[in-house]
């Protein structure tokens, strides 16, 4: 599940750069066959934020416990990390489908 997008129609895998082109874009052309298609992201993309979000919690509290002369930097800082971390993986619960008027004019 954790894997880079495929063209729905021949089977081209994107990188990650031209994933998060394509999840700006909404509608595409695979550069490969030249049908068009949609990227999509998964609802899964919740639950894969949410572990970072919770290690963060956890952190932050682990932190705010054990250091006596706590400034705010150290829990902004891992506040930062766990968010940069949460839009890295985003190309990664893309899923590119066929467009409406491709599935219509297969029938």
């Amino acid at each position: 599940m954790f894997r880079l997008p495929v063209c729905p129609h021949c089977g081209t895998v994107y990188r990650y750069k031209e994933t998060k082109e394509a999840i700006r874009n909404k509608e595409n052309i695979c550069y490969h066959c030249q049908k068009k298609f949609r990227a999509k992201r998964f609802p899964y993309l919740l639950v894969g934020a949410l572990i970072p979000l919770a290690v963060c919690i956890a952190f932050n509290i682990f932190l705010m416990t054990r250091m006596t002369n706590l400034d705010l930097i150290p829990l902004f800082a891992a506040t930062l990390i766990c968010i940069l971390i949460i839009y890295l993986i985003i190309p990664f619960f893309t899923k590119f489908k066929k467009t409406e008027e491709e599935r219509t004019n297969k029938k």
